[in-house]
């Protein structure tokens, strides 16, 4: 019996410590050098593929040809990194150092 509730406290120990040091499994942001990479005419697939999927997007304009917005979190600051997609391509990239505000 001792040894089931010390293999217990010892998987429960573990479990803590990983949570912890892996930020409990959230979105810990995108860094400067991974968005530094990201560069006007790239496709989404390609921004995806360094970023990750963003946690939040939005589209406007129309069906056919919409504007698409992704936001991410930042590792570092305030605020969310923003990129702009027109016709599937980057042309816009909000400065890493300045957060954006989706709501505002």
């Amino acid at each position: 019996m001792r040894k089931v509730i010390f293999i217990f406290i010892l998987l429960a120990l573990t479990s803590t410590t990983v949570l912890a040091t892996t930020g409990c499994g959230e979105n810990s942001g995108i860094t400067p050098g991974a968005y530094a990479k990201i560069e006007k005419g790239m496709t989404l697939d390609q921004v995806e593929a360094i970023l990750g999927t963003p946690p939040r997007s939005h589209r406007t304009g129309s069906t056919k040809d919409p504007t698409i917005i992704w936001y991410y979190n930042k590792s570092e600051g305030d605020g969310l990194a923003k990129i702009t997609f027109e016709s599937a391509k980057v042309t816009n990239i909000s400065p890493y150092d300045t957060g954006v505000n989706p709501d505002e």
